[in-house]
């Protein structure tokens, strides 16, 4: 027999074993209405046997007598149908009604104060269940002593009263624990189960998060290096036909690589956890990419000067947001400062932070050989370098140069060491989450 597969949302709640307390639990108005009328069957057999005795009463009291009883059957029957909303109420009710004797009735109501008594404590609170029970004893005492017994026989009918009244009270607060310790799971299973789906609803969330700050990285890159290369060789075709070709080789290597990147990148987005056997992994770059990364963007026109000082931290997740600060910053040069712009990126390994700064000083205008490539920005490049800065408690600026020198500066530091996140648990670029 194989096993049920658990749904998603579904959680793992502990039940009642058993067919019968199982349907018991689901059905509490069938016990407690079959308890009532256990009671009022009894009542009426108790009453059947009155009536052969009734002939020694007189006429005017039979009538009055027979609405009495019928009184006090109809409230102690409504004391036990409540017994799970009002335990310890109907428990005071039944016990004080008690006091009305009416023939033979005393036998059901002595049974309904003991099934009123176990209830207080079940589906009460052990402290009203040793107030019921100081009651009980107490009107049983009173009872006992109103009867025409020798004094020693009515001290002991109280004594064995209340010890087995003692005994109901030990099984309800066993039961009535035992109760309230397996809601107190099933509440708790509850609160785990919905916890479980809120975190794995927030890592769905920050890993789309990753995934687009990785698909605006490549799409802002590639596109932008392409459309460059595609202009510079539009408008070298009638001069310098081999360096065209030269230009759209190279837009196409930069697509190819661009699709390939994408290609892993989406592989995560997969119904299918596995990654398929054709997608080959690849681990995400970091700052021994780099040179690769800039004669990309020197390909383009830009003049770019790499200046690298001091040792890495050797965190793979702190060389990713390094990469692709670089990248971003270049793509923003290309895009914004001008056709031949010169770019300094100067990287710092410091003993307790990582310094990165991507300094533009601007170039020349672009020649009006079309739209050119700043409709392609979305705006929401920085704003991601700054949230994947954060990860690992850093910050990043970006403005205009300060020194009165034409340009722009991204400047982001990177603490070493940083316990923010587990950069150990960062996946592999194109690798499931």
């Amino acid at each position: 027999m194989t096993e049920r597969q658990l749904t998603p949302g579904e959680a793992l709640l502990p039940r009642p074993p058993g067919v019968m307390r199982r349907f018991l639990a689901d059905n509490p108005l069938v016990v407690d209405g079959t308890i009532a009328g256990g009671y009022l069957f009894g009542c009426l057999m108790m009453a059947t046997l009155d009536g052969f005795n009734a002939e020694a009463l007189p006429n005017y009291l039979r009538f009055p007598l027979v609405l009495v009883a019928g009184g006090k059957t109809l409230l102690v029957f409504l004391a036990l149908l409540w017994r799970r909303k009002l335990p310890l109420l109907g428990l005071i009710v039944i016990s004080l009604l008690g006091f009305i004797e009416l023939g033979s009735q005393a036998l059901p109501d002595g049974v309904a104060v003991l099934f009123a008594l176990y209830a207080v404590p079940v589906y009460g609170t052990v402290r009203r269940g040793w107030i019921a029970f100081g009651f009980t004893v107490a009107c049983m005492s009173v009872l006992s002593f109103t009867l025409g017994e020798p004094f020693n026989v009515k001290l002991t009918t109280t004594l064995i009263s209340a010890l087995l009244t003692l005994v109901l009270l030990m099984f309800g607060i066993n039961m009535g624990n035992r109760r309230r310790y397996l809601a107190a799971l099933i509440d708790r299973a509850e609160q785990l189960a919905r916890e479980r789906d809120q975190r794995a609803k927030i890592a769905v969330q920050d890993e789309r998060a990753r995934i687009a700050r990785e698909m605006h990285d490549i799409v802002a890159h590639s596109l932008s290096v392409m459309v460059t290369l595609s202009e510079g060789a539009a408008r070298a075709v009638p001069k310098a036909p081999e360096a065209a070709a030269d230009a759209m080789l190279r837009g196409a290597e930069t697509g190819r690589s661009a699709l390939a990147e994408m290609r892993r990148l989406l592989g995560v987005l997969a119904e299918d956890t596995a990654v398929p056997a054709q997608t080959e992994l690849t681990p995400q770059p970091g700052t021994q990419q780099l040179p690769e990364l800039i004669a990309s963007y020197r390909g383009t026109g830009l003049r770019v000067e790499l200046t690298e000082t001091g040792v890495s931290s050797a965190d793979r997740g702190q060389e990713l947001a390094v990469f692709r600060v670089v990248q971003e910053s270049l793509t923003n040069a290309l895009r914004y400062a001008g056709f031949g712009a010169r770019v300094t990126v100067e990287l710092r390994y410091l003993s307790d932070r990582t310094v990165l700064e991507v300094r533009d000083a601007g170039g020349q205008a672009r020649p009006e050989s079309g739209p050119g490539i700043r409709g392609l920005g979305s705006g929401k490049g920085l704003a991601g370098l700054a949230q994947r800065v954060r990860l690992f408690g850093g910050s990043l600026t970006a403005g205009p140069a300060v020194t009165g020198e034409p340009g722009w500066v991204v400047r982001a530091v990177i603490p070493v060491n940083e316990d923010a996140v587990d950069t150990a648990s960062m996946p592999r670029e194109g690798a499931p989450a």
